[in-house]
C-alpha cells in the first residue's frame, strides 16, 4: 500500500481509482518506448484520462493533476492526450493502428485540430499520404515535417498548434469563455504576459472577440444593489452619488496599471508597450486639463490652482 502525502485541509479522494491509475502507469511505460507504440499509448492515456475527466467536476487540466504527478507527467500534457485522442475518433485511430507505415504523433496533433472542416481536410490529407506510403512500401515513418508544409505550415516547429481562428472556435464552449477573461484580468503582470503573445494580439483584432472581453470586463452588477433597487426603486437614487460612485470605481480601475513600477519595464523591448505608455501619458494630461477647466471656483484642490 502507498503512503501518500495529503496536504492539509485537500481530500483523500486523488480523483482517478485504483484501475485507472494501473492502466495508465502501464501507458505510460509503454508511451516510453519505441515510437511504435506511443501512439498507441498516448491514445489510451487520452481514453483514460476522459474517463477521469468526465467523472470530475473540476476544469480537465485540474481533475488530471493528481494522476499527472503519479505518472510524472504535465497536466497540460495529459489534457492534450485527452483532447487529441477525443477529437481523432474511433475510425481514425483504427485507420493508424492497423498500417504498416507508422504515423508519428506530431501528425496527429496537427491534424486533430477543434474546427470540424479543417480537421477534416487535415485528416483526409493524411490518409491520403498514409495510403501512398502503404503502396509504395515506404517510407516506414511518415515525415512530420514534410506534412506540416503541406498543411501550409512553413515552420515545421509551428505543426501541431492551432491557429487564432481556432482557438476562437473554443470561446463557445462553456466555461471556456470565462477561463480566458478569468486569466486576461488576473492580475497586471499576466495582463502584460499575454498580450506579448503574437497569437493573442491577432485574436484580439477579431471584433467579436474584442467585443465580448469588453463585455466581460465590466464589473458584474452587485446584488445587493439590485435588491435595494427593488425596495425603493432607482428612480429614488440620487443620480449625482451614483455618478460618482461609477467615476472613483473607474479611476480605481485605471491605478491598477500604477502597481507596475519602472523596474517592471527594465527588460521590456517591446515598441507597443512604449507607444502605449507613451499615449497614456499624453491622454492623460490631455482629459485632466479640459475636465479641470470645468472645476467650480468654490472647491480648492490640494495644489492650491
Amino acid at each position: 500500500m502507498e503512503n501518500v502525502w495529503i496536504e492539509p485541509g485537500s481530500s483523500a479522494d486523488p480523483g482517478y481509482t485504483d484501475d485507472q491509475l494501473k492502466r495508465a502507469r502501464g501507458f505510460a511505460e509503454q508511451d516510453a518506448q519505441a515510437t511504435r507504440v506511443q501512439l498507441a499509448a498516448r491514445f489510451g492515456l487520452g481514453d483514460v484520462c476522459a474517463e477521469i475527466a468526465e467523472q470530475s467536476s473540476l476544469a480537465v487540466s485540474s481533475a488530471l493533476e493528481p494522476l499527472a504527478r503519479q505518472l510524472g507527467y504535465a497536466a497540460d500534457t495529459l489534457e492534450r492526450y485527452q483532447r487529441v485522442t477525443a477529437l481523432a475518433g474511433a475510425e481514425f485511430r483504427e485507420r493508424l493502428a492497423t498500417s504498416c507505415v507508422h504515423v508519428p504523433w506530431k501528425c496527429v496533433v496537427a491534424a486533430c485540430v477543434t474546427d470540424p472542416a479543417e480537421r477534416s481536410r487535415r485528416v483526409g490529407l493524411l490518409l491520403g499520404r498514409l495510403a501512398s506510403a502503404e503502396r509504395a512500401g515506404w517510407p516506414a515513418v511518415l515525415d512530420a515535417g514534410e506534412y506540416c508544409r503541406a498543411l501550409g505550415l512553413a515552420d515545421g516547429a509551428a505543426c501541431g498548434t492551432e491557429t487564432p481562428g481556432e482557438i476562437v472556435a473554443q470561446l463557445g464552449r462553456a466555461g471556456v469563455r470565462e477561463a480566458v477573461v478569468a486569466e486576461l484580468t488576473k492580475t497586471p503582470e499576466a495582463v502584460l504576459s499575454i498580450l506579448r503573445q503574437p497569437t493573442v494580439r491577432e485574436i484580439l483584432q477579431d471584433q467579436e472577440v474584442a467585443r465580448y472581453v469588453r463585455e466581460q470586463m465590466r464589473p458584474v452588477p452587485d446584488p445587493d444593489e439590485e435588491l435595494v433597487n427593488e425596495l425603493i426603486g432607482d428612480d429614488e437614487r440620487d443620480p449625482r452619488a451614483d455618478w460618482t460612485i461609477r467615476y472613483f470605481g473607474l479611476a480605481h480601475k485605471c491605478r491598477e496599471i500604477l502597481l507596475l513600477g519602472p523596474d517592471d519595464f527594465a527588460d521590456v523591448d517591446d515598441p507597443d508597450v512604449w507607444q502605449s505608455v507613451e499615449s497614456i501619458r499624453d491622454s492623460v494630461v490631455s482629459w485632466a486639463g479640459r475636465v479641470l477647466e470645468k472645476r467650480p471656483r468654490t472647491i480648492r484642490l490640494l495644489s492650491g490652482k
